[in-house]
């Protein structure tokens, strides 16, 4: 599957690009857009952008403009995305409530930007978006619908106001130079650039695991029991790494374990990110539920060697994540290496993912081995003298992955 992003640059009166407006786009095919409703197509943009694209391969240093209404307004989305990055355009049709403007007077005074889109300037437009001017930084003026010559005397109701006005639908040259002349300070249309559409491979978790760990989150939100839930999902594993790396997040550390990445998020953001699968139930990939299945084996056995193994047991909790995160090229049909690529993991997993180096380069070779054995009595044989367990030892650690498997699979059924 492949993910879109229409991209389209905004410019300030130095005619430099400073923004993006970012649009859901479904194809590639053509430059319009097709959606049911707008908060599901700026699910679906945010979705990309944490989950697909990535937020620095889009915007890199410039802002993101996305799309708003009341239903986005008023969930946790917007907080899955940094918010000196972006700027969040209050739609024509929001429906401006006592609770949406206080919603936006709270958002405001955490640091979120907003715009107003499409605005004409007209009494009845004044008259309802007027109690949100105090929370607004830039209002886009839409001179398609007022109408070029109108324009001075629309933008005169605005005088007042310390808020800055983009001229936005501008088509032609005569356009511009006639709101360059009005002191408007950012222009955007397709005199400039239509927008251009962005993609990249599109990767989302099965829905009903989303929905299962966002009801244990309510039940129980401590950290131990997150990790044991979500490291039965290594579809919600791959994208919460990648998440964790979309450019929304600055840190240091080397990711090394489940509990870290739930532990860097904190259960709030975890709901938000988890509630945008509830958008959209993605269509199900081929092999994906034995690619899973294989995933999970893997993660299982790879912790019990290191559990049995003197003086490795430390490395239980990375082994796991190592395993899990094995087969994401073959579920994603991609190179091992493009996925790695930027991602924040410790050297010594990516190194046993990718060359099978080091103790769990050597775990996951054995677990890789093991993994569908017809014959585990040979295949033990076969792997020769380990000194760190048994024969026995390493027929008990598959046989409590393979229940392990079984277990998980009972629990998202």
């Amino acid at each position: 599957m492949t993910a879109y992003i229409g991209r389209q640059p905004i410019f300030n009166v130095n005619a430099k690009c400073f923004a993006y407006e970012l649009l859901y786009r479904s194809c590639d095919i053509n430059n319009v857009a097709t959606f049911q409703s707008s908060a599901l197509a700026t699910a679906r943009v945010i979705v990309n952008l944490v989950h697909n694209l990535g937020v620095s391969p889009i915007i890199g240093s410039k802002i993101g403009f996305i799309n708003v209404d009341e239903a986005i307004l008023f969930s946790d989305t917007l907080l899955l995305l940094p918010k000196e990055n972006f700027r969040f355009e209050i739609l024509e049709h929001t429906r401006v409530s006592l609770a949406l403007i206080e919603r936006g007077k709270y958002m405001h005074s955490l640091g979120y930007r907003f715009s107003l889109d499409d605005f004409d300037c007209s009494d009845t437009m004044m008259r309802n978006y007027e109690p949100l001017f105090p929370y607004i930084d830039i209002i886009k003026i839409d001179i398609l619908a007022i109408g070029i010559k109108h324009v001075s005397g629309a933008i005169e109701k605005l005088k007042n106001y310390p808020i800055d006005l983009l001229a936005e639908k501008i088509e032609t040259f005569e356009e511009y130079e006639h709101c360059r002349k009005l002191h408007f300070k950012f222009f955007q249309g397709y005199f400039f650039e239509k927008p251009i559409i962005m993609s990249g491979k599109r990767f989302e978790p099965n829905a009903q695991n989303a929905i299962r760990l966002i009801n244990c989150i309510h039940e129980n939100d401590e950290p131990s029991s997150l990790t044991q839930k979500l490291s039965t999902c290594p579809d919600l594993v791959y994208s919460l790494l990648r998440h964790l790396n979309s450019g929304a997040y600055h840190f240091k550390s080397k990711i090394t374990e489940i509990r870290q990445m739930i532990t860097l998020l904190g259960p709030q953001k975890l709901l938000s990110w988890l509630g945008l699968f509830l958008y959209d139930s993605p269509e199900k990939k081929p092999f994906g539920e034995e690619l899973f299945n294989s995933a999970k084996f893997r993660a299982k056995l790879m912790e019990e060697l290191a559990l049995m193994c003197e003086g490795y047991s430390p490395l239980a909790n990375k082994a796991f994540l190592t395993g899990s995160l094995s087969l994401i090229d073959a579920y994603l049909a991609i190179p091992m290496e493009d996925f790695l690529h930027d991602l924040n993991l410790d050297n010594d997993m990516q190194d046993a993912i990718l060359y099978r180096k080091g103790i769990l380069g050597e775990f996951l070779q054995i677990a890789v081995e093991m993994n569908h054995a017809k014959d585990i009595e040979a295949t033990v044989n076969a792997l020769g003298h380990k000194p760190c367990f048994s024969k026995e030892a390493l027929l008990e650690a598959c046989t409590r992955a393979s229940l392990f498997v079984e277990e998980s699979n009972h629990y998202q059924n």
